[in-house]
């Protein structure tokens, strides 16, 4: 990185509000472990230069919902998606419910790449999807294809 590249943002952190994740940001000013942006709220600032790439991610371009959701508070399902390059990872979403009814049947739950949320529906799934993204921590929490 140097003076005048351009950066894209790769993980909002604690600067929601002031970062945008893969937006386009030019560096002002650069030191041994930070860069100078004018952010979203058009000020100077210093950040580190771990919430940026010269490259930029592809977007995430589709959300499916794989199965139907038969209860909303409790229920386990798969989720599909997709990203601008063609990639494509899936994920299981559960709820806390469904996950106390299961154990009064078997004595543990194991499962890779699942995330818990309260209910399970559309709105809620497209929220954690995205807010996973921003923190660049989505594709930790994902399964390739």
């Amino acid at each position: 990185m140097e003076v005048s590249d351009s950066v894209y943002c790769k993980n909002v952190g604690i600067y929601a509000g002031q970062l945008t994740k893969r937006k386009s940001y030019k560096i002002i000013e650069i030191n041994p472990q930070n860069i100078r942006i004018q952010n979203d709220e058009n000020k100077l600032k210093w950040y580190a230069k771990w919430y940026f790439d010269l490259n930029n991610e592809p977007e995430i371009v589709s959300i499916h919902i794989d199965d139907e959701i038969t209860d909303e508070e409790s229920d386990l399902i798969e989720v599909s998606i997709g990203f601008a390059n063609g990639a494509r990872y899936w994920v299981v979403f559960t709820t806390p419910k469904y996950l106390d009814q299961m154990l009064n049947d078997e004595n543990h739950f194991s499962a890779y790449h699942c995330i818990i949320i309260k209910n399970l529906n559309e709105k809620s799934i497209q929220s954690v999807i995205y807010q996973l993204d921003e923190q660049n921590e989505l594709l930790e929490n994902c399964k390739k294809y």
